[in-house]
């Protein structure tokens, strides 16, 4: 039977803190854009004044980080948690960012709500929170190929925003009219692109502290001189 470390519990309620935050996260997301779809202004107002759950439970996540760092000088694969703890905990902080700034687009888009015809943001919602959901999961069973699929994904937000982005820009010029709506409908377009860059920056994590290789960046890493005979590989010590 493994012998159960005083740090065992630290990093148990770290891993708990992650998840409820993960979760809130997820909420956030879903009733930012119900809100925006159906117009109700309510529901919009209600994720912009929840963000500071999600804001206080960065907090918590930063300070049991510190704690342990303070208490157990952890090495090896619990540093590595660590280390992915805060990273995923300032990607699902920036989530929640998002999720309030699509929301507060809710009241600009009432009177117009035809712009959505022109646009593929409802399928650009549902594979981000897909992804979100995905890496989420991921991270619960710690299972690194699930984590390297969400990264293949973000390449189709990316080019759903691209063609989001051209056909508003046509919109707007062919229908003036339509311009304050077209640039709040661009802002949200945006916004998601980013949850699914952020779900991409969670799997990588995930990947990191499973296989201890930073995957960020390779065409960098690719170009840059190797130290000592080196790579990005962390020891499973």
């Amino acid at each position: 039977m493994p012998v159960r470390r005083p740090i065992d519990d630290e990093l148990q309620e770290l891993h708990a803190l992650l998840v409820e935050m993960a979760d809130l996260v997820d909420e956030q997301f879903s009733n930012a854009m119900n809100a925006v779809i159906s117009g109700n202004i309510g529901d919009a107002t209600e994720v912009v004044e929840r963000d500071d759950e999600v804001d206080a439970l960065e907090l918590a996540i930063d300070r049991q980080c510190e704690r342990i760092l303070a208490l157990h000088q952890p090495v090896s694969r619990d540093l590595r948690m660590l280390i992915v703890a805060i990273k995923i905990n300032t990607d699902l902080e920036r989530i929640g960012d998002h999720c309030k700034n699509v929301a507060k687009n809710a009241k600009y888009l009432t009177a117009t709500p035809e712009v959505f015809e022109h646009t593929r943001i409802a399928e650009m919602a549902d594979q981000s929170r897909n992804m979100l959901r995905e890496v989420q999961d991921a991270f619960l069973k710690r299972d690194t190929l699930q984590a390297r699929r969400v990264l293949a994904k973000d390449r189709h937000v990316d080019r759903m925003h691209r063609e989001t982005f051209y056909k508003l820009i046509e919109l707007a010029k062919e229908d003036p009219s339509m311009v304050e709506s077209v640039g709040h409908v661009i802002t949200m377009s945006k916004a998601l692109e980013r949850i699914s860059d952020h779900a991409k920056n969670i799997a990588e994590a995930v990947v990191f502290l499973m296989e201890g290789i930073d995957i960020r960046h390779k065409q960098v890493q690719e170009s840059a001189p190797a130290e000592d005979g080196g790579d990005a590989r962390v020891t499973n010590a």
